[in-house]
C-alpha cells in the first residue's frame, strides 16, 4: 500500500530576516541531500533559476515595500524535494496580529525508507537547530492531513496539530509540558537546541497504529488537534505572544 509523500514542517516565531542564515541553511540542505537547489521563486509555477553559490538568502528576505509576509518555494534537481517558506517581516501581519513563520519540506515517497531516510532525519534536525523552531513534525502527508483542528484552520495559539513519526518541542514547550516528564517517554531524545525530539519508529511506515494518538494522550490530550471541544487561545497551548516573549528572552 502506497503511503505517499512525507512532509516536514517547522514553526518558529524567531526572525527569519538574515540572508546569511538562509544561505547557510540552503547550502547545508544541498549537502545533506547531495543535490542542488535549481529553482527558487515567489510565484507559481516556479521558474526562477537558483544559484546557491552566489547566494539566495537575499531573495528569501526580499520583501516588497508594502509586504508584511513573503512566500517562497524551491525545487531540488535529482531528489525532486521541494521546500516552501512562509514568513513575516516583523512577526506580525498588516493588522498587527502575531504570526508564526513556517517552513515545509516535501519529500518524495521513495526517500521515506532505506538509506535516504537518514537524510530526512538530518533535515528535520537541521531545521530545528537553524530556524529556532518551537514545534516541528515530520510524517506522511496522509497522517498529517487526517488531523482535524478545532477551528477551520489550525490556530497554533489554541492547539498543536499532533504527535507524529518525528515531533520536536522547542524549549518553551519543554517547559510547558515539563521537560523531565517528556524525557521519561520511551521515544524521546534530548535536543537539538535545548528542545526534545520524539521518534515513534525507525521509519514512518513502521509507526504502530494508534501510537500517535496514544502519545498525545500521555502528554496532554487537549493540547493537540482532534482532542476536546472548543478551545480558547492560551488555554491548552502557548500563544504566539508568549512564544515571542520567550524567544526574545533567549537572544
Amino acid at each position: 500500500m502506497t503511503k505517499g509523500e512525507l512532509w516536514i514542517t517547522h514553526y518558529s516565531v524567531c526572525s527569519w530576516m538574515s540572508a546569511k542564515d538562509w544561505d547557510d541553511y540552503l547550502r547545508t540542505v544541498e549537502t545533506i541531500l547531495c543535490d542542488r537547489l535549481v529553482k527558487i521563486d515567489d510565484t507559481d509555477p516556479i521558474r526562477r533559476k537558483a544559484d546557491t553559490k552566489r547566494g539566495e538568502g537575499n531573495f528569501v528576505i526580499q520583501f516588497g515595500e508594502r509586504q508584511d509576509s513573503r512566500w517562497v518555494r524551491g525545487k531540488f534537481e535529482k531528489t525532486k524535494v521541494e521546500i516552501e517558506v512562509q514568513h513575516y517581516k516583523s512577526g506580525k501581519d498588516s493588522f498587527g496580529r502575531e504570526r508564526q513563520n513556517l517552513l515545509t519540506i516535501f519529500i518524495p515517497e521513495r526517500m521515506t525508507f532505506g538509506p535516504d531516510l537518514r537524510k530526512v532525519i538530518e533535515l528535520f534536525r537541521l531545521g530545528n537547530e537553524s530556524l529556532g523552531a518551537f514545534y516541528a513534525f515530520a510524517d506522511f502527508k496522509n497522517a498529517i492531513c487526517a488531523k482535524k483542528p478545532s477551528t477551520p484552520s489550525l490556530d497554533i495559539s489554541r492547539e498543536l496539530l499532533g504527535v507524529f513519526w518525528l515531533t520536536y518541542f522547542g524549549p518553551p514547550y519543554c517547559a510547558y509540558f515539563g521537560r523531565d516528564r517528556l524525557l521519561h517517554l520511551q521515544q524521546v531524545t534530548d535536543g537539538p537546541a535545548d528542545g526534545i525530539t520524539i521518534q515513534l519508529a525507525e521509519s514512518p511506515s513502521q509507526v504502530p497504529e494508534n501510537s500517535r494518538g496514544a502519545l498525545e494522550h500521555e502528554i496532554a490530550p487537549e493540547s493537540f488537534a482532534g482532542n476536546g471541544g472548543s478551545k480558547e487561545r492560551g488555554e491548552h497551548a502557548l500563544t504566539l505572544a508568549q512564544l515571542s516573549t520567550s524567544a526574545s528572552q533567549t537572544l
